[in-house]
């Protein structure tokens, strides 16, 4: 037996440290995004006109789960990515085939989710042409499934030029926000070239492009083009590899309070950065416009989403956290996720809770009591879960 052969065997008997701060960071995500979604559906429009700093808070504080969504979703995969990989050639690591067949299921859930199959049998029972344009759109799982492609891209050129994988991922990231400026000064002048009847409608890009590709980037139905938060994965793939390789220091009081350090400084200078970096670049003749300053929403976003994941660590510091229901919410994001869509947009079936009809009779407090009794509801479904799947496998087998 070689010696790195009797390292590995000695690594893989090492109990590893619960990282319980990710899995509460996934279980806030969800949660948050259920709220948001199912109070968003039953929320009144006359309380949304009011513009009162409870509501405004609240859209503030649901405008950060896709960051966080992005940011964990990206950090997950990474830390289990980078586990085996002394030694192990890129296509023998069991997580590059997992990630592929995850990438390939998050394509595949994020269209059959926008069709729906009661409207396309009342189009052909009517005889009348069925609406294919939302169906078109680039989906959040479809973004997360170009990022997750992405991290294993930069996975295997780190095999190759043995740079460091978070240092790949955090420059990856880096551009791609740097290229969402771009696109995001595009969209507003676009709009607002709309707005001032300059133009009867916006320019697409690509230009002359299926409408499945443009909304990947900027089309009809673009709210979560990949550039607009692949950056969020790639950072968090960064960050994951980064606690990976330092897996004995991360629940430290040093590591947690310079992750919510780092949020803090970016929240507060922000704005000097990025117009710093305009500067900088049109110094260069690299760009003519001001693009980064369009990236001071989404590193704002990111900024809260690295206080949020320094204060975790902290609390995991402080306190042992028992793996209950609440964290098992968040090990099962993906079926929750679909489920959620299924039940409140009508996904896939057409098929779904009547909410938005209700919304113009619903106070805030019954909003959210709605919403609190449905999530509940998803509570009780993981609490099962696990026999669920258990039963569906045997009846798959028989």
């Amino acid at each position: 037996m070689s010696i790195l052969q009797h390292d590995l065997e000695l690594q893989s008997k090492k109990k590893e440290t619960r990282l319980a701060f990710i899995d509460l960071a996934r279980s806030i995500a969800i949660v948050l995004m259920l709220e948001g979604h199912i109070t968003g559906e039953l929320l009144s429009a006359a309380y949304r006109a009011e513009n009162g700093w409870f509501y405004q808070l609240w859209r503030q504080v649901h405008g950060y789960t896709s960051p966080l969504f992005f940011t964990i979703s990206g950090l997950v995969f990474s830390y289990l990515l980078t586990k085996e990989q002394w030694g192990i050639a890129f296509w023998k690591n069991p997580r590059i085939k997992k990630g592929l067949k995850r990438v390939v299921e998050l394509l595949l859930w994020g269209y059959l989710l926008q069709f729906h199959f009661r409207n396309f049998i009342i189009c052909q029972w009517e005889g009348s042409d069925f609406n294919s344009d939302w169906f078109m759109a680039f989906h959040v799982l479809q973004s997360i499934a170009v990022a997750l492609f992405l991290l294993m891209f930069f996975y295997a050129l780190s095999a190759l030029t043995r740079i460091p994988f978070y240092i790949l991922a955090a420059m990856a990231g880096v551009m791609i926000f740097g290229l969402n400026g771009i696109q995001e000064t595009y969209i507003r002048a676009q709009k607002a070239l709309l707005a001032s009847g300059s133009i009867q409608h916006m320019d697409y890009w690509p230009s002359h492009a299926p409408r499945w590709l443009q909304n990947m980037f900027f089309g009809m139905y673009s709210e979560f083009a990949f550039l607009r938060f692949s950056g969020y994965a790639l950072i968090g793939g960064a960050l994951g590899h980064f606690i990976r390789i330092n897996q004995r220091h991360v629940l430290s009081f040093t590591f947690g309070f310079t992750l919510f350090a780092l949020g803090y400084v970016l929240k507060r200078d922000v704005y000097f950065l990025l117009e710093w970096i305009d500067l900088q670049l049109m110094d260069w003749g690299i760009q003519s416009h001001a693009n980064q300053m369009a990236n001071k929403d989404s590193l704002i976003g990111l900024s809260m989403v690295l206080c949020l994941l320094g204060l975790l660590v902290i609390l995991n510091r402080l306190v042992k956290i028992p793996n209950n229901l609440f964290l098992k919410m968040g090990q099962n994001t993906f079926p929750i996720y679909i489920i959620h869509v299924m039940l409140i947009y009508e996904g896939l079936l057409g098929i779904g809770l009547p909410l938005e009809q209700y919304k113009d009779f619903l106070s805030p407090v019954q909003s959210w009591a709605i919403s609190l009794f449905i999530i509940s509801w998803f509570f009780v479904l993981i609490a099962y879960w696990e026999r669920i799947k258990m039963k569906w496998q045997i009846l798959i087998k028989r």
